[in-house]
């Protein structure tokens, strides 16, 4: 009989790099900053201090440089790097009060998503709402396909991100108005958000034949549950959606924050101008909508193409003698001969055999 083998979880920090993790977290809640934003950056001085495995007050600026050259051997693209360093360079800064530690994290870049086509974004909904088996013997008997339905209309037709679905309360709705309140969102900032009337229905739905009950009073406000009446967790609907986009027959890269992408698209190619997107996206940078707004390639074949049209040239017989009318165009037509002359005579000279030009002295 095999032993059972025990399961490794991550492995604790030691006491002294809890200790500062712990004061960088309480700077950055004092600062407002999102629980996303805590976690987020104390993992990654978690994970510094780790490395560097001594002391902070021994840090200089060349372990700094060194730590940055580890991250990029490890194979972290630029954007990820950017993070975690300006994570750190936080932390020298405002907990170990030394800025001159602080290193230039890379540039950031800009890659380009491939939003979905409308069709596209109409398969995801119309397979989200299907009914689906294996959801008998839990509790309250929920349908998660109509929660599931609910929360991408919230996505895409709402613009809402991951961390603003899940964080949504009863109170922000107001579905008779056709708006929601968004509180938790980047910068914890209050903004109200217009929705369709697809939104309104399957929200209403949802509220109504699939909600199941909260499990806990602190979780009675929440719009979106689990089956078991929990708060859902950040990444629950990162599977959830896969899933869905590959039922649909999607190919394409299908995450949660996709179909905001795609909603910012749709609107611009339906001529909807800068300010309005910015609005609904609530985007406090114009340049920040520009860099999200992904024209499809049909709009752009069909904006080359108006440019670039497929004409023959005209043929124009190179006629001498005196000059005649394009029966096509209309416009007069000049022999290679007579323009020569007609150049002669503005330059003050006259050609050795003078031709005699019909309609000029």
């Amino acid at each position: 009989m095999k032993a059972k083998v025990q399961s490794v979880g991550k492995p604790t920090p030691e006491p002294w790099v809890r200790e500062e993790v712990d004061r960088f977290a309480v700077y950055l809640r004092a600062e407002k900053r999102s629980e996303s934003t805590v976690q987020q950056y104390g993992d990654t001085v978690t994970g510094f201090l780790e490395w560097f495995d001594r002391p902070p007050k021994e840090l200089s600026k060349a372990d700094m440089q060194r730590w940055k050259v580890h991250l990029s051997e490890q194979g972290y693209c630029e954007n990820t790097m950017s993070t975690r360093i300006s994570a750190v360079n936080q932390y020298v800064e405002r907990i170990l009060e030394r800025s001159k530690l602080k290193i230039r994290p890379p540039r950031r870049v800009f890659r380009s998503r491939i939003p979905l086509t409308e069709d596209e974004v109409w398969r995801v909904l119309a397979e989200a709402k299907q009914p689906r088996e294996g959801r008998k013997g839990f509790p309250n008997n929920a349908d998660m396909s109509l929660r599931d339905h609910a929360a991408i209309c919230l996505m895409y037709y709402g613009g809402l991100r991951t961390s603003e679905v899940i964080n949504l309360r009863l109170s922000d709705l107001d579905l008779d108005d056709r708006k929601v309140r968004v509180n938790q969102g980047k910068g914890m900032d209050f903004s109200i958000v217009n929705l369709s009337n697809e939104a309104v229905r399957a929200v209403r739905e949802y509220l109504k034949y699939g909600r199941p009950a909260p499990s806990k009073q602190e979780h009675a406000d929440c719009v979106f549950l689990s089956m078991r009446g929990n708060r859902i967790e950040r990444g629950g609907f990162w599977p959830i959606v896969k899933r869905i986009a590959f039922r649909a027959g999607i190919e394409k890269n299908v995450h949660p924050h996709i179909f905001r992408h795609s909603m910012i698209t749709h609107m611009a190619e339906k001529g909807l101008s800068a300010p309005f997107i910015q609005a609904q996206s609530r985007h406090k940078s114009l340049d920040m909508v520009a860099r999200y707004t992904h024209l499809s390639q049909q709009s752009v074949r069909l904006a080359y193409d108006s440019v670039f049209s497929k004409r023959e040239p005209k043929k124009c017989a190179q006629t001498q003698g005196t000059p005649s009318e394009s029966k096509e165009s209309g416009k007069l037509e000049l022999s290679i001969d007579t323009l020569r002359n007609l150049l002669a005579m503005l330059d003050g000279r006259r050609s050795e055999e003078p031709t005699r030009i019909e309609g000029y002295a």
